[in-house]
This record gives structure tokens, sequence and C-alpha cells, in this order.
């Protein structure tokens, strides 16, 4: 049993909970439930996440759900959670208590189709985890399940693995799993992104030896030294994207190849298009794509689309601020309809887009509001016309958040400029790149620029 206050804090656990949980009283009284599934073992706020009531609960009536829970050890179990809300005299929500039961007494039969999409996710992930031994990549079907099977194989082996997508397909996140499924704990990846690095920066960042691979310790590079990435054994470097590596420093590339890196490469282009085109060297070619892996368009995924928006809604609750339970049907219809030329990138957009809309409407600033058709920009609605109504009255955003969206678009646009290169994209707004990281990290963009490839 457990007591959640109106703001959703747990307030009391029993020994029971502690049990099966994991967590004492102690550790977890006090933890907010945020709208987002578990991640991570033994984290307190994940092990909260688990207990998050559904909309129905929150509006006033008791229901049942099914949860994943996620235990400190790294247990994984369902159980079925009932919730019965306490309103006061003025209707307000007062508290509710929960209760943890057995994992067939679970998601009531009028559950919203909001919840059920909530929990859809929980059991994708969990079934990836049981099959892969992991769950960072979302989606369902043959398609998915093929490519959950290569990033297992591509991280078992140290063949090179050449990644092919459209951009926003989430090329650059596969192999961060690829990286952290096969690498030794504490191994290193090192990114070279060839669309933003001059040639001659590119050829001295690969190939010139660093200080530390100096075996006389003078400061000065052996007269025949080894690639800088291939310094630290059992590390992994990235590139990307290969399609625009000079011809040059392609043949030097594959010289230096050796097996000592995992080496991983990403590109948004046609390869073979490439070699025929003589941009690629044959011989490059084959030598950094002894595996490749295909990423579907979103527009060939679209029984996955909702949960991948259910998925970056609850990453956007993890964040903070108001919780968004999940979306209406209206909303659904009309993300299930779009086309997505941007990808996975775009949905993440549109859905932080909605999530922060309930943060100018202080009316809509309750727990649970779920996501509706008006929240979304006009173009994903189909609804073009609607952008050149006059605007509905809101109140004036604080200067400071208008002042962080400027800033927000001007980085955004710096790193578009720079193709993802943080130095470059420094350079270009004319601060230092300590700033520029900090920046990006208090502004939430950390998730979004990664996701970007």
């Amino acid at each position: 049993m457990f007591w959640l206050d109106q703001d959703l804090r747990i307030v009391w656990v029993n020994q029971a909970w502690e049990s099966l949980t994991g967590h004492s009283a102690d550790s977890i009284v006090g933890t907010i439930c945020s709208s987002h599934g578990p991640s991570r073992a033994g984290a307190a706020e994940d092990v909260a996440a688990s207990f998050t009531p559904p909309a129905e609960a929150l509006a006033g009536r008791s229901t049942t759900t099914t949860t994943l829970i996620l235990r400190g050890d790294g247990e994984r179990f369902w159980r079925g959670v009932a919730f019965w809300p306490f309103v006061g005299a003025d209707g307000a929500l007062l508290g509710l208590l929960g209760q943890v039961r057995d994992p067939d007494d679970g998601l009531s039969e009028n559950a919203s189709r909001t919840h059920r999409l909530r929990v859809r996710l929980l059991e994708m992930r969990q079934a990836s985890y049981e099959r892969f031994g992991f769950d960072s990549l979302i989606g369902a079907g043959a398609a998915h399940h093929r490519l959950l099977e290569q990033v297992q194989l591509a991280s078992s082996t140290r063949a090179p693995v050449l990644i092919v997508g459209e951009l926003g397909t989430g090329k650059r996140h596969v192999a961060h799993v690829i990286h952290q499924l096969g690498g030794a704990p504490g191994r290193s990846l090192k990114s070279f992104d060839c669309q933003a690095l001059p040639a001659e920066v590119l050829d001295r960042e690969l190939f010139t030896a660093s200080a530390a691979e100096d075996p006389s310790g003078d400061g000065q590079a052996p007269a025949s030294p080894r690639p800088r990435f291939a310094a630290a054994e059992g590390s992994t470097l990235l590139v990307g994207d290969v399609l625009a590596m000079p011809r040059d420093v392609q043949s030097r590339f594959v010289d230096a190849i050796d097996g000592r890196v995992r080496l991983l490469s990403f590109t948004s282009g046609d390869p073979e298009a490439a070699v025929r085109a003589e941009r690629l060297r044959a011989e490059f070619y084959y030598a950094v794509s002894v595996l490749t892996i295909r990423l579907s368009p979103l527009r060939e995924r679209r029984g996955e689309i909702l949960p991948l928006a259910q998925h970056f809604l609850e990453r956007a609750n993890q964040r903070g601020g108001p919780q968004r339970s999940g979306f209406t049907p209206a909303a659904e219809k009309a993300l299930a309809a779009y086309d997505w030329p941007g990808n996975l990138h775009e949905l993440a957009r549109v859905v932080d887009h909605a999530h922060a809309s309930s943060m100018v409407e202080p009316s809509r600033r309750f727990l649970g509001a779920p996501i509706d058709a008006d929240d979304l920009p006009a173009g994903i609605r189909g609804d073009l016309g609607g952008a050149y109504l006059a605007p509905r009255p809101t109140p004036p955003k604080p200067l400071d958040e208008i002042l962080d969206d400027v800033e927000r678009r001007l980085i955004e646009n710096a790193m578009s400029k720079a193709r993802r290169n943080k130095s470059r994209a420094a350079e270009i707004l004319g601060v230092s790149r300590p700033r520029l990281y900090r920046r990006i990290r208090e502004l939430n963009l950390a998730d979004e620029i990664d996701q970007d490839e």
C-alpha cells in the first residue's frame, strides 16, 4: 500500500511496498511520481514513476492499471495497481491511496486510450529487454525486430558497421547503443563529423599522433605514427557523414584500419550511388560496411508513430514541468496521418512543443492533462489555414522565457550551420565552447541535438 498527495508526491508506503520495490520509506518518501516509464535500476525517481496514476484516477474515479517495476537490483516485473482517489467538498483532489496487486489484476476495461498507450510503450520496452537485453530502441513489427537483431550482432563483433538512413532516423543514437552494448566499461567514443570539419582538420584529427603516443616523451610525434583513433585499445570511433570524407583521406583511412578500434559510421545518402559516381572509393566503402544497418523512415513505420510519440512525451515529462499523460484521440489521429519528412527528430520536436504549450496557459497547469490536437502545430494538423487566423489571447511570457526561446533558436541555427559540430557552432556564436555546452544543457537541447542524426 502507498499514499500520494495531490501533487503525486509519495507520502507513505507500508513494509510490503518496501520489500517489493527494494526501497525503504526513508529513501522514497517525498519523491514525485512523474509520468514516464522506469529506465534506471535503483533510481528513486524511476521507481516512483512506476506508480503514476492514470488520468481517470486524477479525475476522481477509482481505477486499476498495469505497471512495470524496475528494482534496484535490476529485476523487472509486472504488477497491477489500484488507485482510490480522495476529493474534498469542492471536488479538488486531496490524495490517492494505492494498492499493488497481482499482474493479472491490472488494466481496467474502462481505461482511457491515453493510458493504454502508456502501457503499450512499457510492454514494447519490456519485450525488447527480454529478447535482446536492451530497451533503448523503441518500435514494433518485423522491420524493427530485424533492426534489434542487427544491433545485437554489431555490438558483439569488432567488424566495421555502416548505418544508413534519412536525416532524423536516429543513426547516431543507434551507433551509441552499439557502443554501449559492445564496449567495455569506461571505453571512450570519439566522433568525427566529415561534413563539419575541413579536410585538413579531419586529416590532422584522424592521422596525427598525439603527445601521449610519443614513446620518447620529448613531445615529438614518432616517424611513423599510428592514427590517433587507433591509440586506445577497445575504444569506438564514430564517423559521419562518410560521403563527405575527401577521397585522399578515404585512401589513408582504409590503410589505417587495424581492428583495434570499433569503427562505426553513418550517412544520410546513398553509398552505392556515391561509389558509382566516384565520390566514394570502392575499397573505402567495402572497408567501412562489413555490416550495414539501414534505418526505415518514419512514414514506413506508421504503426510505431504513437508509441514513439508517447516515448518522447515521457522524456519531456522526465525533464520536469507540467506532466502530460498522453494524447487525445484527435491528437493521435493527426500524428498518425502526418508523413514526418523529418522523421524521429521532427516527431520529438513536435511533441516537445506540445508539451511546452501547457506552460504558457496557466489554466491548463494540472497533472495528467493529455495533449490535444490544438497543441500541435497547424502543419501537423493538416490545417495550415489555421496558422493565419488571429491568435487566441494568452498571458504574456515572462522576459526570461522569451530570452531563453531566442537563445535556443540561435543555438539551433548555429548548430545547423556547423553541421552539428559544437566547436564550430561556438565560433559562429562568438562564445566559448564551455559556455555553449553549459547553455545546451540548461536549455534541454542535448537530446534534440543527439537525435538530429
